[in-house]
C-alpha cells in the first residue's frame, strides 16, 4: 500500500511539472512571456528631447538620427537607424541641473574608426559649493558597422567652481585629436596648460589612458 502510494505521489509531482514546463514552452513559443517583459519596463512621468539631427555615421549615404532626451532626472542620448529604429541608447550620469547635451562632433581616428564626440554638461550643483563640470564622451563606430557602437567615459573637459570661502576658478580645457605615436590612429587628448588626459584606441570599443606632464 505504501508503494503504490508513493506511486501516485511521485505521478502526480511528475505530471505536475510536465505540465507546467508545457505551459512554459507554450508561453516561450507564443511570445507571452516577451510581452510580460516588456510590461516590467520603467515607466516614465515625463519626456523630453531636443530635434533629431542627422548624421551618416556608418558612411553608406543613409542618415542616422541622434537625440538627447531628458526623462524624469535622467539625460539619455539615443541614436535611430534610416528606418528610425533605436539602435542605441546610453544614460549620462548628471550632477546637478541645467545638464545638457550641447555639442556632437563625428570625426575619423583611422582608416576603419570613427568617433562621435560628445560634449556634455553635467549639470551644476549648489549644495554648499558651487560647482559646474562638462565631460567628453566617445562613441566608436568600427568597420562602417553600426552593430560596433561602443561608449566610452572620458574626463572633464571643464570645470567651474566656488566655494563658500571665496575661491573661485574656471577651467577650460583643449579636446583635439591628434596622433601621437604615428601608428595611424590618432589619440583624444584633453589638455589644460601643461597638463594633459591622453586616450588611446585599442579597437573594439576599448581606450587605455594616461597622463602626461609637461614642463
Amino acid at each position: 500500500m505504501n508503494k503504490l502510494l508513493s506511486l501516485l505521489i511521485v505521478c502526480v509531482v511528475s505530471w505536475q511539472a510536465l505540465a507546467q514546463d508545457e505551459r512554459y514552452f507554450r508561453q516561450l513559443f507564443s511570445g507571452e512571456l516577451n510581452k510580460k517583459g516588456k510590461s516590467d519596463a520603467r515607466k516614465y512621468s515625463w519626456s523630453v528631447h531636443t530635434p533629431y539631427y542627422s548624421l551618416d555615421l556608418n558612411r553608406d549615404g543613409k542618415e542616422e538620427q541622434i537625440v538627447f532626451v531628458k526623462k524624469d532626472n535622467e539625460d539619455w542620448i539615443e541614436i535611430l537607424d534610416s528606418e528610425k529604429n533605436k539602435i542605441f541608447g546610453h544614460i549620462f550620469e548628471n550632477k546637478g541641473y541645467d545638464s545638457e547635451l550641447f555639442r556632437i562632433e563625428l570625426k575619423t581616428l583611422n582608416a576603419i574608426t570613427d568617433v562621435l564626440l560628445l560634449y556634455y554638461y553635467e549639470g551644476v550643483s549648489k549644495y554648499i559649493d558651487f560647482q559646474g563640470t562638462a565631460r567628453i564622451y566617445a562613441i566608436t563606430i568600427d568597420n562602417r558597422d553600426l552593430k560596433t557602437l561602443s561608449l566610452f567615459k572620458g574626463s572633464s573637459f571643464f570645470d567651474e567652481v566656488k566655494t563658500f570661502k571665496g575661491h573661485y576658478h574656471k577651467r577650460n580645457y583643449e579636446v583635439y585629436l591628434e596622433d601621437l605615436n604615428r601608428d595611424e590612429t590618432k589619440e583624444l587628448i584633453i589638455k589644460h596648460r601643461n597638463a594633459s588626459t591622453v586616450f588611446i584606441y585599442k579597437g573594439q570599443g576599448k581606450w587605455q589612458t594616461f597622463n602626461q606632464n609637461q614642463k
